[in-house]
């Protein structure tokens, strides 16, 4: 298809800079950055305050500063407002490399330093963001879909985000879809909670389709089960932290059923008078180790245990191996601590 400019158009015109086109800032610049360009080209040679462009075009004033930003940053407009220009760095659009956090100042090594995956990411700027969306065609393809997903146009904060997600976790376009979708899903689209998500995803190796799906599907089952849980334990909180969905993921990948776990809560509520899932779980060791699979099991090897303690009277004699009650002391009387263990 050729097109040109339709001779029946009439009435006043203005010129845009070659510039615009010639290096190709229209792909990179979203159509609302697009528009507010068009509107300050229309009223040019006179200068635009961000209020007057919000106003016409029925933007938040916030918006178009960031839509502003991008024009500014790529040298197609000039900063005229003094306040505002403090916080736009200049900045050469030179080629874009992911960075850690700075580092301090030097100081003298000890012998070895044990390796620690440090998380640690420091935004690029957004000249430096325009320089990765043009040398990446699977970052503008990523910005694209995920603005279908998300329903808005990503700004600053988010572009930061998902390069985040993509170069510094490595987590693959596809399954930053699958992340963002279940955190739309479950009503926590913020872009901080989408990347403490995908960090933590990262750091558990979730990087195909397959594994995100089975995370996905495990998440799911564990928020089933609290909500069957707080139901009858009569809690109020909708979700379950992010350590006691930890836990009831261990459960459930253990096997456990709910009407075990249940039981453990029972008994930590029965000794402790507080919700401690740390306690639920000590119970929850013990009784696997004790081959308990469910309520009856715990039912039966007490009745044992206390037949046993009748028949030994005050003989001293010993009773069974599983003294649920001495455990129950015991864990009251020492403080309970979560050890997690380290990865080989």
């Amino acid at each position: 298809m050729i097109c040109k400019i339709s001779e029946k158009t009439g009435g006043a015109a203005f010129s845009v800079p070659a510039e615009i086109v010639d290096k190709h800032f229209l792909r990179l610049a979203t159509g609302e950055q697009i528009k507010v360009l068009l509107f300050i080209l229309r009223h040019s040679p006179d200068a635009v305050t961000s209020e007057k462009i919000a106003k016409e075009l029925k933007y938040s004033e916030s918006d178009v500063k960031d839509y502003l930003r991008f024009w500014i940053l790529t040298g197609i407009l000039e900063q005229t407002d003094e306040e505002t220009a403090k916080s736009v760095k200049e900045t050469k659009p030179v080629k874009y490399e992911p960075k850690s956090a700075p580092a301090q100042a030097e100081q003298k090594k000890p012998e070895y330093v044990a390796p620690v995956k440090t998380r640690e990411y420091q935004n690029p700027t957004q000249a430096e963001v325009a320089v990765r969306m043009e040398e990446s065609p699977e970052i503008r393809a990523l910005f694209s879909e995920l603005q279908k997903i998300l329903g808005k146009t990503i700004g600053y904060d988010g572009q930061c985000t998902f390069i985040c997600l993509y170069d510094h976790f490595g987590l693959p376009a596809d399954v930053i879809f699958m992340l963002v979708k279940y955190c739309m899903d479950i009503g926590k689209s913020g872009y901080s909670y989408i990347e403490k998500v995908g960090g933590t995803w990262a750091e558990h190796e979730i990087d195909t389709i397959e594994k995100a799906a089975e995370k996905i599907a495990s998440l799911g089952r564990a928020d089933k089960f609290w909500k069957q849980f707080a139901s009858l334990a009569g809690i109020n909180t909708p979700k379950p932290t992010a350590k006691q969905a930890e836990y009831i993921e261990k459960w459930i990948s253990s096997g456990m059923s709910f009407e075990l776990v249940y039981a453990a809560y029972e008994q930590m509520a029965e000794h402790t008078g507080k919700l401690s899932f740390a306690y639920m779980d000590k119970i929850l060791a013990n009784w696997k180790s004790q081959g308990f699979n469910s309520p009856d099991d715990v039912d039966r090897a007490e009745k044992t245990r206390k037949d046993a303690k009748s028949k030994a009277g005050n003989q001293g004699e010993k009773t069974a191996s599983y003294d649920l009650d001495k455990f129950a002391r015991e864990s009251t009387m020492k403080p309970l601590k979560y050890e997690r263990k380290n990865k080989k």
